[in-house]
Parts: C-alpha cells; structure tokens; sequence
C-alpha cells in the first residue's frame, strides 16, 4: 500500500509554499531520496504558480495535490478546477535560439519535462488532471522528453 499525501489549496499563491513546505515534510518523512525531492519540488512550484496565476486566477477555485509513494516511484497528481489546458499540448520550445529570438512562455513547462519521468495530462469531471511519474529505484531517466 503506497504512503499518501493530499492538499487542496485556492487561487493565492501563498498556497503555493504551503504545498511546497507540506512535500518536504513528507517526502523527508519517507526517505524519498534528495535528487527526486529536489526535482519534484521544482516541477511542483512551476506547475502550481503556473496554475494559482493563470489558470484560476479569473474565477478562482482550487488545485488539489495527490501525492503516492510506491516501493519503485513517487506519482504527483494535481487536480484544478480551471478552464481546460493541456500545458504539455505544445511543443517544446527551441532552446537553441538566442533569448532575444525565443517566444515568451514555455520554458518552465519544457523544464518539468525534463524533471520528471513521465508526465500525463487529461480533462475528468470538468478539472484538469496533471500526473506527474518520477521511478525510484536505479538511475531515472530524467532529462528526456517527459513522456505522454
């Protein structure tokens, strides 16, 4: 039986730190080894400040985190109830351009894929559900293009 962790914050980003602060207790709390906290931490800031000030920030409501620990990986779901967006239905950005030559935005999300080893978007009973896929054991494959 995986250990569990849920949050639900709403639209201010002071959410944001609570969450961050409540994974560190947790993934501490569960030994989850310091590169995949570091990582999932990163990937977590981006997605929720992303979400809390563009996703919610019109009609407010509320993101909830879903965090399981398995004997092999760490899966992080977020769940908001904003207007639909796929944020990896873009392509990736080119990042061989020069900063000047680049368009705004995108960046942050090619980050997480880079992250993570799986990611995963869906639209459920109208909330956006994000899942978030990091294995454990062995060398992660961390650094490649995030998967689905």
């Amino acid at each position: 039986m995986p250990s569990r962790c849920r949050m639900t914050i709403g639209a201010d980003l002071k959410g944001v730190a609570k969450v961050n602060a409540t994974f560190a207790d947790f993934a501490a709390a569960h030994a989850v080894p310091t590169k995949i906290r570091r990582r999932m931490h990163v990937a977590l800031d981006e997605l929720l400040t992303n979400t809390v000030s563009y996703g919610l920030a019109a009609d407010g409501g509320e993101v909830s985190i879903d965090v399981e620990l398995h004997a092999d990986r760490l899966v992080v779901t977020l769940s908001d109830s904003g207007a639909p967006f796929d944020p990896f239905g873009r392509t990736a950005p080119d990042t061989t351009l020069s900063v000047k030559e680049r368009p705004i935005g995108g960046l942050g999300i090619h980050l997480v894929r880079q992250l993570v080893d799986n990611v995963s978007y869906e639209r459920r009973a109208d909330r956006n559900i994000v899942t978030l896929t990091t294995r454990l054991a062995g060398e992660t494959t961390a650094g490649h293009p995030g998967g689905e």
